[in-house]
């Protein structure tokens, strides 16, 4: 009966594999048949920046085709780089009323735009407000255009930058919860929001200097892109949230106005009226991403926690999983065309085991004479930051965060809340240390002298491996880790990081590593790449078990939910277990 079963869930995810990809293909043949107007000889582009915006893409195959993925911040830097070296695209109309972006990318974001407008081209930026804690961050974007234009309602909500954190420890306590987490050492802060009632000193300390680093380079930005004093700067962000027109009389933006009039204004400057969005652009001049001459510089991301295994098709959860990254750049390294890698790290860590994995798998493509340059965004911590131990060079913005070069695990022991409500546990194992991480009774004291025993081989591990790849000193590796977080800008300072910046600078060290010609062009392809889909969803099916192949079906009925667009461009065109197992030991 389980074979069946297996057989007809199998059966059933290739057939609906099968008809997704006929679709895409008969989309696309349709698409071939039915030509756009061209366009016109000049015009201005526009771009909206949404809010859930990944490193290289979607994680969902194929999503694109159905109108449903959001620019990535790769497309969006190569999209400025494509129109920055063609004639037609007079400037550029940013509307950031529903962007939320990190500090790091908003840099990101910003350099790209800088590099746009070094070309002879113009950058209005708009939004009806800009509110929220993020909200330093977009506007530090927003001064990268040559015009700020806000609606005469909105706000400009420049508060500053707040780290907090609620602390459970007396609750859980008072609930007869112990939770026994242990860190190397007293700044890895990860876990001490369930163990202590309050910031630990040490931490407190670290995160002021963090977020200190952080204010203070945007800050300076600010000042010197409005041509305002960095105390006139900090005196507005005191004052924050500004209205329109206060924003306006201080110098922080230079228009109060509605997006039509902004709109128009772009239009004046370009001396034409002709507006062109960016995805209609991008679909009549995709073939400039596929330059065949050009060299090849493979993105892969490591995006979110760091797990182990392979992630699953469909899913809209964004986890570094170890197999896929491996599996990622392995394909890479095979492929002729790909002359360097930049591995592109946004993640808070996770899994040691998983990123040693990751870190394995680039040290062999740069053993086959594949150079690798990792580029920091907007987290790069703990197995983030180990992954980029073998990197021919490491990169991260001023306000990456990165480091905590640390470990910690342990568990939350409910047997006192238990105890108090008369719940009785009872068992039976084999192996001393079966219970280790059993939530009902706390670690016995070869449990802990083991697990500390544990947790002081993988620190001294990883600090060793961090000082050899940094050629740092007992003394200087002491004073970098220790779980110490670090802005991009301090890391560099200490020696975690080579260079600051982002993808120019990263993809300027590829083609150096890489001996490309100063004449040759180079492109950055996202990895694993759209052809890559199709493999990798039959690949999930072909290993899965039955258990793993209908958790997948979940999964697949997300797809159903692009049948409104799908039809909408149709018609224009239990019981007991033996439990053997334990919580992985992270690095976060």
């Amino acid at each position: 009966m389980m074979k069946f079963l297996k057989g007809v869930l199998i059966t059933f995810g290739i057939l609906f594999i099968a008809l997704i990809v006929g679709g895409v293909v008969g989309l696309r043949f349709a698409a071939q048949q039915w030509q756009e107007e061209p366009l016109p000889d000049r015009f201005t582009l526009t771009l909206s920046l949404k809010s859930d915006m990944s490193e290289t893409g979607e994680t969902i195959p194929f999503a694109a085709y159905f109108g449903s993925a959001a620019p990535s911040l790769l497309d969006i830097v190569n999209l400025l780089r494509t129109a920055g070296e063609d004639e037609r695209v007079q400037g550029l109309f940013l509307d950031l009323s529903e962007a939320r972006v990190s500090p790091a990318a908003a840099q990101e974001l910003r350099a790209a735009l800088s590099r746009f407008r070094a070309s002879g081209r113009f950058v209005h930026a708009y939004a009806d407000s800009i509110e929220g804690n993020g909200g330093i961050a977009l506007y530090h974007l927003a001064t990268g255009a040559d015009t700020i234009s806000l609606q005469p309602s909105g706000l400009l909500d420049i508060r500053g930058i707040e780290l907090t954190t609620p602390y459970f420890g007396q609750t859980l306590r008072d609930l007869g919860i112990n939770a026994d987490f242990r860190a190397r050492h007293e700044y890895k802060g990860a876990m001490s929001p369930l163990t202590d009632s309050s910031m630990p000193y040490p931490v407190r300390e670290n995160y002021r200097r963090l977020v200190d680093s952080l204010y203070a380079g945007i800050a300076a930005d600010i000042a010197t892109a409005r041509r305002l004093s960095p105390s006139s700067v900090n005196a507005l962000i005191d004052s924050a949230p500004l209205t329109a027109d206060e924003a306006r009389s201080n110098g922080l933006i230079d228009v109060a106005r509605y997006r039509d009039d902004a709109l128009d204004g772009a239009r004046t400057k370009a001396a034409v009226g002709s507006i062109v969005s960016a995805s209609r652009y991008l679909r009549d001049d995709l073939d400039l991403y596929e330059d065949e001459e050009a060299a090849r510089i493979a993105v892969i991301a490591v995006e979110g926690p760091i797990v182990r295994g392979r992630s699953a098709p469909f899913s809209r959860n964004r986890q570094a999983a170890a197999r896929t990254v491996t599996d990622t750049i392995e394909d890479a390294a095979k492929d002729e065309a790909v002359k360097a890698i930049i591995l592109r790290v946004n993640s808070p860590g996770g899994s040691y085991t998983a990123s040693d994995t990751i870190l394995h798998a680039l040290s062999k493509a740069r053993a086959g004479g594949l150079p690798v340059i990792v580029s920091m965004s907007g987290t790069a911590a703990s197995g983030g930051y180990f992954v980029a131990l073998d990197a021919d060079h490491v990169v991260a913005h001023p306000t990456t965060i990165t480091g905590s070069i640390g470990v910690v695990s342990g568990k939350l022991d409910f047997s006192g809340l238990l105890n108090e409500y008369g719940v009785r546990t009872d068992g039976v194992s084999a192996g001393q240390n079966a219970g280790m991480f059993s939530p009902t009774r706390p670690f016995s004291d070869s449990e802990s002298a083991r697990l500390d025993e544990v947790l002081d081989a993988i620190y001294e591990d990883f600090t060793g491996k961090v000082a050899k790849a940094r050629r740092l000193g007992p003394a200087e590796i002491d004073a970098a880790a220790r779980g110490r977080v670090w802005s991009g800008q301090d890391a560099k300072r200490i020696g975690l990081v080579d260079v600051l910046g982002g993808y120019a600078e990263a993809e300027g060290l590829a083609r150096d590593a890489a001996g490309i010609a100063p004449d040759v062009r180079t492109e950055l392809v996202a990895y694993p790449t759209e052809r890559d889909s199709l493999s990798d969803v039959l690949r999930t099916i072909e290993e899965s078990g039955v258990s793993e192949t209908a958790s997948r079906l979940e999964a697949l009925l997300t797809i159903l939910r692009y049948s409104d667009v799908l039809m909408s461009m149709l018609g224009d065109t239990g019981g007991d277990h033996v439990r053997a197992e334990a919580p992985p030991v992270t690095v976060r």
